[in-house]
């Protein structure tokens, strides 16, 4: 591993394993970012295939340091030391397979962080790609126009729709290491209890511009019945601990808030797959959600809509919008 010594302004760390053919396109986007004080951490989790070869030129550059696993550490241990590496006062994680959309992103996020001590975290509008084809199929706004919000208030939405993409989102490091970092027991949720965690330490800043693309291949889409299972009842703890901190009273006043997000995370997987036609994989996961618990995965309004989604498809689902009103996963979700 190099080092340079100096102390840079943010710390970027890009997690690869066996992304040798998505990594020229992500360490591109961020070294070629108009905002230059960062350095990029990149951990290669011993992959089989080119990797290395990928990165070896990427290594002249002295902001680059490469920290090379000779045993596979998986996801959650390599975001853990790629924190405890980290010495920017802001820091930032991107996947190997996703890259930065903009070459303002860094200098943008940066900024707002810089205007306002108490927030705790940047994101910004991201573009969904489809498989090795650089071309969006959507872009995920969650506000029109740039917001700085209480923590406390984005709480409320997050912990319903957690819709803050883990690539390039910025975090304050102080507010990193007084959530405690990533937690190393999850594996599934590890990115949806940081954002919730944050929350209850300081603001959350927005930009509403497409910062960041997101790239869904085969790898990342079908999964077991058992990973399925695995991710809700994660989700569902980490919507426990997020209410902890919470007084009596308050939480008491939040309930309706915490049943709509236990709804939320049973139906998520399902709503998801059946939105984007993969019907299959949608039925899988309300199987799944209902045997945690039945009665609040199928008594709600979202299981209605994606059983309707499903049983008229999207042509005939998409003449009815104007009766449901809402017509994506997301928007059902939320």
């Amino acid at each position: 591993m190099t080092d340079n010594g100096s102390t840079p302004v943010l710390s970027v760390t890009v997690l690869n394993y066996n992304y040798g053919h998505f990594l020229a396109n992500c360490l591109d986007s961020i070294l070629g970012q108009s905002f230059k004080d960062f350095e990029l951490i990149l951990i290669n989790d011993k992959s089989t295939d080119d990797s290395l070869k990928v990165i070896e030129p990427y290594l002249a550059d002295s902001r680059v340091r490469l920290v090379d696993h000779q045993e596979n550490m998986g996801f959650v241990r390599s975001l853990v030391q790629g924190g405890e590496l980290s010495r920017g006062r802001y820091i930032s994680v991107i996947s190997a397979d996703d890259w930065a959309a903009s070459p303002e992103a860094f200098a943008k996020q940066i900024a707002v962080l810089e205007s306002d001590p108490e927030i705790a975290f940047a994101f910004g509008a991201y573009g969904h790609y489809t498989s090795e084809k650089d071309r969006t199929s959507y872009v995920w706004r969650s506000g029109r126009g740039n917001y700085v919000r209480d923590g406390k208030e984005l709480f409320q939405e997050l912990v319903t729709a957690p819709y803050v993409l883990h690539s390039g989102t910025i975090i304050r490091k102080t507010a990193y290491d007084a959530v405690g970092g990533y937690d190393q027991s999850l594996k599934y949720a590890v990115d949806t209890r940081m954002w919730l965690a944050l929350c209850h330490v300081g603001k959350g800043a927005y930009i509403d511009e497409e910062l960041y693309g997101y790239r869904r291949h085969p790898t990342s889409m079908s999964k077991t019945s058992t990973s399925i299972e695995r991710t809700i009842r994660e989700v569902l703890k980490v919507i426990e601990q997020s209410f902890e901190p919470f007084s009596a009273a308050e939480r008491r006043e939040l309930e309706p808030l915490h049943r709509r997000a236990v709804k939320r995370a049973l139906i998520a997987y399902a709503a998801d797959e059946v939105f984007r036609g993969s019907y299959r994989e949608g039925f899988k996961g309300l199987r799944v959600a209902a045997s945690i618990k039945p009665v609040e995965t199928l008594v709600q309004r979202a299981t209605a809509v994606v059983l309707l989604r499903a049983a008229l498809g999207d042509h005939a689902f998409q003449l009815m919008r104007g009766l449901l009103g809402r017509t994506s996963s997301s928007a059902v979700l939320g």
